[in-house]
């Protein structure tokens, strides 16, 4: 190992430019939403209040030194895990009440709504990292029955809380799970035969559900659909036929007329009626508002956050701090594919919001949260005068 060199710790300045730049975007566009869906509070106003909590969470995280959550991951995953349960519990109930056939949200006083489930995703990337780097370092020699051994222990780690979530239902939020799975489970230097059926498999299968959906709809219809709760089947309808399934593919269609109007610099006139305007379809009222030239702008801008935050793993000293901002890139990544392919009516709609800009403190949180952990790797990383190990 090199000699470490003394070095001072500093904000990534870069980074929290461009978190400054979302907080701004956010409450601008969140100011169109308002005229779409006029409520009783003004969503740019507490959208605001909202950034001020999340600003102070990331200013506090990134000054906690990242190596104290391999010791600490286990408590986070537990308390998550136990949100989840007592959710499960309370549903139905004034605590936990029910909304558009889901229970995924505390009704808390003076706080108001709170998904825990948005920090749930947060520890796992803890949980995973902490397993991959303990894992790496007790099974230094790679052959297959090291890493598939490590995959049992990740999925040990996956499953208690898909299941609580499967109780809710959220689907959405099943997939970022599982997309945190997969990105860590990239970087984490099992072979790639076993990579290969991991990730294999379930594409071929799901290309084989797409093929078979518009070839012989009636095999599906009889073979799977009737196998799945009705909300989950309307979803498919209204992604794979929006136009023909009206009412299913209702918010697509909606999202798709706006971003049309939109052309190339925003449109003019009449506006389109956009459902949940300010949380799932946000990205819509940006590209009608303002153009193809605005979306593209934010896309952007996502790219150049994604891009700081891989650089900060790359020049890690630390594995931990790697796998810790690689699990982050992946959950923000996949959110924001999602998001922006639901608007388009690439992919079906599963409620996430655009990360940073869509209305919600729990969201809000919970993803300043995870970038103040990416921050952390930055501010507490070292540099060594002959080389740069990882531990």
């Amino acid at each position: 190992m090199g000699l470490e060199k003394p070095v001072e710790k500093q904000y990534d300045i870069n980074l929290l430019f461009v978190l400054f730049l979302f907080a701004v975007i956010s409450c601008f566009y969140l100011y169109y939403a308002q005229q779409i869906h006029p409520e009783n509070f003004n969503f740019s106003l507490r959208q605001m209040f909202f950034y001020v909590l999340a600003f102070i969470t990331a200013f506090v995280i990134l000054h906690f030194d990242f190596e104290y959550y391999l010791f600490l991951h286990w408590f986070l995953y537990g308390a998550g895990l136990l949100m989840l349960v007592i959710l499960d519990v309370a549903a139905g109930s004034g605590f936990a009440p029910e909304r558009m056939g889901a229970t995924r949200w505390f009704d808390l006083p003076l706080i108001g709504n709170f998904q825990p489930s948005e920090f749930m995703k947060v520890f796992m990337v803890l949980t995973m990292s902490t397993l991959i780097y303990k894992h790496n370092q007790n099974y230094a020699i790679k052959v297959f029955k090291n890493d598939l051994w490590l995959v049992v222990k990740l999925l040990a780690v996956l499953i208690p809380p898909v299941l609580l979530l499967m109780r809710q239902p959220d689907m959405g939020m099943i997939m970022m799970m599982l997309a945190i799975f997969v990105g860590l489970v990239l970087v984490s230097g099992i072979a790639f035969r076993l990579l290969a059926v991991l990730f294999g498999v379930p594409v071929l299968l799901f290309s084989f559900f797409i093929f078979a959906f518009f070839r012989f709809p009636q095999l599906v219809e009889q073979y799977i659909f009737q196998h799945l709760p009705s909300y989950q089947v309307s979803r498919f309808y209204g992604w794979l036929n929006p136009l023909e399934y009206s009412d299913e593919g209702f918010q697509t269609a909606r999202a798709m007329s706006a971003l049309g109007s939109g052309r190339l610099t925003g449109s003019e006139g009449t506006s389109v009626y956009i459902p949940e305007a300010h949380t799932d379809f946000i990205f819509a009222v940006i590209g009608e508002e303002h153009g193809f030239i605005a979306a593209a702008l934010v896309i952007t801008l996502y790219f150049v956050l994604l891009y700081q935050m891989m650089m900060i793993a790359l020049r890690c000293h630390h594995r931990f701090g790697a796998y810790i901002c690689a699990g982050i890139i992946a959950m923000l990544a996949f959110q924001v594919f999602q998001n922006v392919g639901m608007n388009l009516g690439l992919l079906p709609v599963t409620g996430f919001t655009l990360p940073l800009i869509s209305y919600g403190g729990s969201s809000l949180l919970a993803t300043m949260l995870a970038i103040g952990l990416v921050l952390s790797v930055r501010y507490h990383s070292k540099s060594y005068f002959f080389e740069n190990p990882a531990k």
